[in-house]
């Protein structure tokens, strides 16, 4: 394994049944992603990349190949592990923010720790703290339906890193936003990614963004190839 590589993917295959066609989707990937590395994954739609997000995120099971955490094979891993290990060391964030409407920002920044057994008060001081860092300490107690799509999309990047992940996996984060809108969130994900020192895959079609991240890999026929910046 990549001395200290945070996630890694060996020869990860997934297949999709449909009638008596076998659709292989992932067909050998590799990728090993290191702490503070940020990488941007490619590729046409359909090509299999939200698959492979939500393999690498413990969220579906590989038909083959291996998926570490840390050094850890997943593959073996009872569904109660997995989860408790999704909860702990990884961090999503769609292209819609997925915020619960009936609840606060700060609440919404709150609950994930709490299902991970912190208590109210250290909660909602981390997601107090998490909204201050984004500048939305003033719009805290505001539900999503007061907050702009720029304003739900940080909230949705804070509540993704409430429980401190390692990980981080974005699939089209801006991919809902104008271009200005978008260019401030993609900013505001990758100071706090660096700062905290993540490891990150974020899926996107926007060529501009993917160049502003340290790498970017392309799916194509199930495999990742390297593409020159």
């Amino acid at each position: 394994m990549p001395a200290g590589a945070a996630l890694e993917l060996r020869g990860v295959r997934r297949v999709f049944k449909q009638a008596s066609t076998e659709l292989h989707v992932l067909n050998g990937v590799d990728l090993a992603l290191q702490p503070g590395e940020v990488v941007a994954l490619v590729g046409p739609s359909g090509a299999g990349k939200s698959t492979l997000l939500h393999v690498a995120g413990l969220l579906e099971r590989p038909d083959g190949g291996a998926v570490l955490i840390d050094g850890e094979d997943c593959g073996t891993l009872s569904d109660e592990r997995r989860t408790l290990l999704r909860r702990s060391e990884i961090g999503f964030v769609y292209q819609f923010h997925h915020l619960l409407p009936e609840f606060s920002a700060l609440e919404n920044v709150m609950l994930p720790q709490m299902i991970a057994g912190v208590a109210r008060r250290r909660a909602q001081e981390k997601a107090a703290q998490l909204l201050d860092r984004v500048g939305l300490a003033p719009r805290a107690l505001h539900r999503p339906a007061r907050l702009s799509g720029g304003e739900q999309q940080r909230v949705a990047i804070v509540r993704a890193l409430a429980n401190g992940p390692n990980i981080l996996l974005g699939d089209e984060p801006t991919g809902n936003l104008d271009h200005a809108t978008g260019e401030g969130v993609l900013n505001t994900l990758l100071e706090l990614v660096r700062n905290n020192g993540l490891a990150a895959l974020i899926a996107t079609h926007n060529t501009e963004l993917a160049r502003q991240l340290d790498r970017i890999v392309a799916l194509e026929d199930g495999r990742l190839k390297a593409i020159d910046l």
